[in-house]
């Protein structure tokens, strides 16, 4: 008898440790490797950035945006006007439009922005929060003057 209880527990051993094989060879066989994406970085879009050069509106928000590549931008809301806005730096590659705010205190700091849409007399672009900004061309508005 204790010759055929050792034969059971080998039996017993050797199913279970094919088993187990099995189980692993076959939830591995279930993975699948994802797809590899690269990053969109830019589309192949190039836009006339002469079409920027002047003055937009969006509410009570400005810019002016130079030939230079530089710009400022205050708020009518916050009482501020052309001279006291903050200034700026721009560039655009491809559909990457790009600010770079001078800070008060020291440095620069950068907010790219996807640019959607560019004509004489409409600007749309957004940020990778998924906010859209909508600016129109103005003619210099009373105040500024």
């Amino acid at each position: 008898m204790n010759k055929k209880l050792w034969i059971l527990i080998a039996v017993l051993l050797t199913a279970g440790i094919c088993a187990a094989a099995f189980y692993v060879w076959h939830e591995r066989s279930k993975y699948v490797e994802p797809e590899m994406l690269a990053p969109e970085v830019f589309e192949d879009v190039n836009y006339d950035t002469d079409l920027l050069i002047g003055l937009w509106q969006e509410n009570s928000v400005f810019y002016r945006y130079n030939d230079d590549g530089s710009a400022v931008t205050w708020d009518v809301a916050d009482d501020v006007l052309e001279e006291e806005g903050v200034q700026l730096t721009w560039t655009m590659n491809h559909n990457l439009f790009t600010h770079y705010y001078k800070m008060e205190i020291g440095g620069i700091v950068p907010k790219t922005y996807n640019m959607k849409q560019l004509e004489l007399d409409v600007l749309e672009y957004c940020d990778d929060y998924g906010v859209n900004h909508k600016f129109s061309r103005v003619e210099e508005p009373d105040f500024i003057n």
